[in-house]
This record gives structure tokens, sequence and C-alpha cells, in this order.
């Protein structure tokens, strides 16, 4: 199954099919805000498509995976520069500060340390004001015995409950706002959406 999601058609197709096409809107819009002219770094953007949503930005998406990064290019041309690096203190003293960073579906696939690097080199990599926009899914009290078993067949073997995603931003300083959600998807899921302002 992981070899198939690799593929980005089949990423997509299946991405649609759990969660269609509205949800993105909706995190744009509430929770990531961008205005035309911002700079958006997107960590592990996979195909970009979240960028069909945001205005004119300057946009700028890392990716691990090649085939995701040709589909990027392919579909979104010039309006985004799409690199295969990760984000390192060194990536980001490359590329600058950015009004708003984005790790959607992200945190859930680093362990502990691994994130809190992340939080960290955000941190230092947003300008002043500037906010980072997670989306995961997340562990809760009373969940339905379907929504854990869909979490635990999730790719990323770090789903937390709240209070651990937030400690991990928190950890970096950041100041932040949690938002959890279980109605933004077609499938049931539970999801938390953290706004981290630096």
């Amino acid at each position: 199954m992981r070899a198939l999601l690799a593929v980005p058609w089949i990423y997509d197709l299946s991405q649609f099919a759990m969660r269609g096409t509205g949800y993105r809107r909706r995190l744009a819009d509430r929770h990531i805000r961008a205005r035309a002219g911002d700079r958006v770094l997107d960590v592990g953007c996979g195909t970009a498509a979240i960028l069909g949503c945001l205005p004119e930005v300057t946009y700028v998406g890392l990716d691990m995976s090649e085939e995701y990064l040709r589909a990027c290019r392919r579909h979104w041309g010039s309006r985004g520069e799409f690199h295969r690096k990760e984000l390192t203190g060194t990536t980001a003293d490359v590329f600058g500060e950015f009004d708003i960073i984005l790790a959607l579906g992200l945190v859930h696939h680093l362990d502990d340390e691994q994130a809190k690097n992340l939080f960290a080199i955000a941190r230092r990599t947003l300008r002043p004001g500037g906010r980072m926009s997670t989306r995961d899914g997340v562990l809760a009290p009373q969940q339905s015995p379907l929504v854990r078993t869909l979490l635990r067949w999730d790719r990323g073997q770090h789903v937390r409950d709240e209070p651990a995603y937030r400690a991990l931003a928190e950890s970096a300083s950041l100041k932040v706002t949690s938002h959890a959600a279980n109605d933004i998807f077609r499938i049931p899921y539970d999801v938390l959406i953290m706004e981290c302002v630096a």
C-alpha cells in the first residue's frame, strides 16, 4: 500500500476519496490565512495541492519524493519552487525567512526528537509574527474504534494526542492555538490543526 501511495496520481486519488477537496479550502481560509505576497514554505509538500487554495504567494515546497516534485512542477509550473530537500538549519539559511510555514500531515510521521527539531527550525525561519500551520491525525478521548483503527493504519507511526502535539511546538517557544476537528473529511477521522506563532 505504501508503495502505491508513492505514485503521485494514486496518492491524490486516495486523498480525494478520503477527504474530498473542500477541506483544503476550509483549512486555507480558516487556519492558514495567507495573503497575497506572503512567503510560504510547505514542508513535506507532497503534490502541493494546498497551493490551489492560496492567493498569489511566493511558494517554496520541500519534499523527499522526486516523483511528487515532478508532479508539482508539471501541475504548478512557475507558481512555486519545488526542491528535494529536508528542512534543516542549512536549508533554512538558503531560503531565508517566511511569513507562513506549512507542515500538513507531517508531524505524525516524525518521532519526538525529529518533531522538536522541525519546530525549532521553523521558529528560527519564521519572520517575527509569522506562523506555522500543522494538520495531523490525533488521538482523542472517547474516540470511536473505527477512527482509532484508521489512525493505527496511517503511514505516520507517531500519531499523538493534543497535549503531546502542543508540547512539541511549545518546546520551540511558539505560541500555540489548537483546534480539534472530526468533520473535515468524508470519512470519520479526528485531526488536530495547530497555529504556532513566532
